[in-house]
C-alpha cells in the first residue's frame, strides 16, 4: 500500500494527513479497475464514496441544455465525488472513464477525518472546482442559447445574400448588353474604327486599376493636362473617372484621334460610369458572398453532430484538406510529422476536416508568406492527437482564454465570423467527447486536438 500512501500525500485534503495515519487510510482504501466507457457514478446517485485517480483519464458530466455539458477531465492524482459525500446530497455530475482507470476509493468516516486536518486546503479544491464548473455550466448555456440563434439568423440571413448575390451577377450582365447595345448604336453614326475605338474604351474598365496612391496621382495628372491641352472644360472633373475606367494620357489622345475632340467629355463619361458599375456590382458581389460564408457558419454551429459516423483515417483527412487548402499555403512550408502507427477512430470524418481546415486557415493567416506549419499526428495514453503548430507571432496572453468563445475574434472587420474555434472547440469536446487546447508563445503556437479512441 506504500503506493497509494505516497499518492495521498500529494492530493488534498489527505496531505495534512501524518505518516501513520495515511498507511492506515491505505489499508482501509480499496482499488477499483475502471475499464474506458464505464461510468463511475451518475448525475442524482446517492455519494457513498470518493475515490481519487491513479491511473488513466476520467470525464466529468453535467446535464446540459440541449446535451450533457463536460466539465473537467481528470488524471492521476485527482480527488473526485467529494462533494456529494461532505454535504450528504446526491451526486451533482456524471463520471465516465475515457481510459481503462485505476481509481483509490475512500469511505466518507476517512474523508471526514482527514478534512478535520485539512480544511482549509479541500475548502480552496472545493472552490475552485466550483468556479471551474460554473463557468463550464454557463458557457453551455450560452452556446445553447447561440445555437438556437444561429439557426434563426442563418436561415434568415441565407436567402437574401443568394438573392443580392444572384442579382449583382444579372447586373453585370445587364452591363454587359448595355455597353454592348451602346457601341452597335454608334456603329449608325460612326465608323467601324471609331465603333471599335469606342469598345476599347469600355474594354478598358476591366483592366487593373493603379494600387499605389503615387502612381495613381502621377496618372490623373498626365490625364489633366491632357484634357486641359484639347480644351476640355473643367478636365479635372474627369481625370479621377477616367483613371477609374483605365485610361491613361496615351489610351486617351489615341481615343481622341479616332472619335473626334467632341465626343472626349461623353466618352469619359459613360466609360467612368460603366467602370462604376462594374466596380461595385463587384462589391455588392463579395459582400453577399460573404454573408452567404456567415450563413453557412451559422448554420454548422446550429447542426453539429448530425454528421455519420465511421473509421477515419486522421492523416488522409490532414492531407486532404492541406490539398483543399493549396491555394492558401502558397510559399509557406508544411512539416509532416505523423507517427506510423496509427488506427482508424470512430468519428465524424466531414466534421474533423472540418476543425483541420480552421486550424490550418488559421496558421496560414498567422505565419503568412515564409511561415512554417507543422502537422502532427500520433497516439497518447489511449487517444489520438493531432497537433497544427505555427511559427507566427502568437496569440496575445489576454485573448487567450477568450478565442473558443463564439462569435470573438482577432481578425479585422469583415475578415471573420469568430466561429471557426468555437465550432471546431464543439465538435471536439461535444461531438468526440474530445478536447481541443491551445498553447502560444511569440514564434510558436499549438492547436491540440485530442480524440478518445473507440474501447475495444
Amino acid at each position: 500500500m506504500s503506493e497509494i500512501s505516497d499518492l495521498l500525500a500529494g492530493v488534498d485534503p489527505f496531505s495534512s494527513l501524518g505518516d501513520d495515519d495515511l498507511a492506515a487510510l491505505a489499508e482501509r482504501a480499496s482499488v477499483i479497475d475502471l475499464p474506458a466507457g464505464h461510468p463511475l457514478f451518475a448525475h442524482g446517485d446517492v455519494g457513498d464514496r470518493a475515490y481519487v485517480v491513479l491511473e488513466g483519464q476520467l470525464e466529468v458530466t453535467a446535464p446540459g441544455p440541449l446535451q450533457p455539458l463536460i466539465l473537467n477531465i481528470l488524471g492521476p492524482g485527482d480527488l473526485v465525488g467529494e462533494t456529494s459525500l461532505l454535504r450528504g446530497g446526491t451526486r451533482n455530475a456524471s463520471v465516465t472513464a475515457r481510459t481503462d482507470s485505476r481509481l483509490v476509493a475512500i469511505g466518507p468516516e476517512d474523508l471526514k477525518s482527514a478534512v478535520g486536518a485539512g480544511a482549509g486546503a479541500l475548502m480552496r479544491t472545493l472552490l475552485d472546482r466550483w468556479e471551474q464548473t460554473r463557468h463550464q455550466v454557463m458557457r453551455g448555456e450560452r452556446m445553447a442559447q447561440l445555437g438556437t440563434l444561429a439557426a434563426g439568423v442563418a436561415h434568415e440571413l441565407n436567402n437574401p445574400a443568394a438573392a443580392v448575390r444572384r442579382s449583382s451577377e444579372i447586373l453585370v450582365e445587364a452591363i454587359e448588353r448595355l455597353t454592348a447595345a451602346v457601341v452597335d448604336a454608334a456603329r449608325v453614326i460612326l465608323d467601324d474604327p471609331s465603333a471599335e475605338a469606342l469598345r476599347a474604351v469600355f474594354d478598358a474598365g476591366k483592366a487593373e486599376r493603379p494600387d499605389d496612391p503615387l502612381e495613381r496621382a502621377t496618372q490623373e495628372r498626365d490625364v489633366r493636362e491632357t484634357l486641359e491641352r484639347m480644351g476640355i472644360d473643367e478636365p479635372w472633373k474627369l481625370a479621377n473617372g477616367a483613371v477609374d475606367a483605365g485610361l491613361d494620357a496615351a489610351a486617351i489622345e489615341q481615343m481622341t484621334e479616332r472619335l473626334g475632340a467632341e465626343l472626349v467629355r461623353p466618352t469619359l463619361e459613360l466609360a467612368s460610369a460603366a467602370s462604376t458599375a462594374h466596380r461595385i456590382t463587384g462589391e455588392i458581389g463579395w459582400a453577399a458572398g460573404h454573408m452567404t460564408k456567415v450563413a453557412q457558419d451559422l448554420s454548422s454551429f446550429s447542426r453539429l453532430g448530425d454528421a455519420p459516423v465511421d473509421d477515419v483515417d486522421l492523416v488522409d483527412g490532414l492531407e486532404k484538406t492541406v490539398a483543399l487548402l493549396a491555394h492558401r499555403l502558397e510559399d509557406i512550408e508544411v512539416v509532416r510529422d505523423y507517427a506510423a502507427d496509427l488506427p482508424l477512430v470512430q468519428a465524424a470524418g466531414s466534421e474533423l476536416n472540418q476543425v483541420w481546415a480552421n486550424l490550418i486557415s488559421n496558421a496560414a493567416q498567422a505565419t503568412g508568406p515564409g511561415g512554417r506549419i507543422t502537422l502532427r499526428a500520433f497516439l497518447e495514453e489511449g487517444a489520438a492527437v493531432v497537433e497544427v503548430e505555427d511559427n507566427g507571432p502568437g496569440i496575445p496572453s489576454d485573448v487567450q482564454d477568450r478565442i473558443f468563445d463564439a462569435f470573438f475574434t482577432t481578425k479585422p472587420p469583415g475578415s471573420g465570423t469568430g466561429l471557426g474555434l468555437s465550432i471546431s472547440h464543439r465538435i471536439m469536446s461535444v461531438d468526440h467527447k474530445g478536447d481541443l487546447a491551445v498553447e502560444s508563445e511569440p514564434g510558436r503556437t499549438v492547436f491540440r486536438a485530442t480524440i478518445p479512441l473507440t474501447p475495444s
